[in-house]
């Protein structure tokens, strides 16, 4: 999403825009899109090789290079180092120790070491920049080395000709039921069996509420498999993945959205549902500081405390009148994120980069 908002925009700027990208079934090996084109090389395991082939054959014309640094680096600087070319490093948020819980142990120390070594290994090769998603990402890319004067913050944003309240005021919207809701990944870093064990432990006082968990990983049959273990199954709905107009939908008719992760780069979904008119409560880590006002826009609680997160939970639904400040303000909060406010920052990066 980050990069097709940025590169949409480019592109419409009189920028011409190649993303290589890895390929994947049904969908076209060369695709134009938006104003820019895609080209789709390899696969998930196999990606890394393709794309510096691909890369390869178009780098002699580019003016920049932009590296999304997810997962794995590619190590463009080095790689690129005979062509002279600057290097933008997009860096959402350093995975580290979640590499252990996601990936066998010899693929963990390796993407753990790889990435230990890119924050000062790029900042030391003339003509590169870090654009972090968030400031606790650039914090975290200093601790590991990372030379300050060589990172920009270029935030995410939110359409908030898309995301936007249902209707003018959002208290309006909301589900006649207080309807918690769980909207991300399936996967054990973000820890979606939290939001149940949080659930169960207002159900006795709250029993008319519900808890809506939508998306998809391979954690979904654990979470279907605890709804009934939990005894839920007729106050949870495990939704699976959804399309953009259900999303928002279940964003703006949410009483509040709940995020358990371990670590995020900045929370976009939290933006997201701030902008249809709905508070989140997470845990508190460095994203998730950077994208929720704490006790204004949403609420944090400790780092994987399930009392702390149910207590935040009846709270919120109890209170009507702090349902309601959270709502308003995380609505005008929102509107301060904007994709063409994120364009503008990355593109004078670009031109810093060029212009050298």
């Amino acid at each position: 999403m980050y990069m097709h908002e940025i590169l949409s925009r480019i592109s419409k700027k009189g920028f011409e825009v190649i993303a290589i990208t890895s390929g994947f079934r049904g969908l076209k090996r060369l695709e134009h899109i938006d104003g820019y084109s895609v080209l789709r090389v390899g696969g998930h395991e196999t990606y890394l090789f393709h794309a510096v082939k691909a890369l390869l054959r178009y780098v002699r014309w580019a003016d920049v290079v932009v590296e999304d640094t997810s997962k794995v680096p590619l190590f463009l600087p080095l790689l690129l180092g005979r062509f002279g070319k600057p290097v933008i490093a997009i860096a959402h948020h350093l995975n580290r120790e979640i590499y252990f819980e996601e990936l066998s142990p010899l693929k963990a120390w390796i993407a753990y070491d790889m990435e230990s070594l890119m924050p000062r290994l790029y900042t030391e090769i003339p003509n590169t920049r870090f654009a972090a998603v968030s400031q606790s990402t650039c914090e975290e890319l200093i601790e590991l080395g990372a030379k300050p004067n060589r990172i920009a913050v270029v935030p995410n944003g939110v359409d908030v000709s898309k995301y936007k309240p249902e209707t003018c005021n959002p208290m309006n919207q909301k589900s006649e039921e207080p309807t918690v809701l769980y909207l991300s990944r399936l996967k054990r870093y973000k820890r979606p069996l939290h939001a149940l064990y949080a659930f169960k432990l207002i159900s006795r006082d709250v029993p008319e509420a519900k808890l809506i968990i939508a998306g998809d990983g391979e954690l979904k049959g654990d979470v279907e498999r605890s709804v009934k273990e939990l005894a839920l199954e007729d106050r949870v709905q495990v939704l699976g993945r959804v399309k953009e107009e259900e999303k928002i939908r279940l964003l703006q008719r949410a009483w509040v959205l709940i995020q358990t992760s371990r670590k995020e780069g900045f929370g976009l979904t939290v933006l997201e549902a701030a902008a249809c008119g709905t508070p989140t409560i997470a845990y508190e880590n460095g994203g998730f500081r950077n994208s929720i006002k704490d006790a204004e826009t949403g609420l944090l609680v400790p780092q994987g405390n399930v009392k702390a997160l149910a207590l935040a939970i009846l709270n919120v639904l109890a209170d009507e009148e702090l349902r309601e400040k959270l709502t308003i303000n995380a609505v005008r909060w929102a509107r301060e994120f904007t994709w063409e406010r994120s364009t503008k920052a990355f593109m004078d990066l670009v031109r810093e980069c060029v212009e050298r």
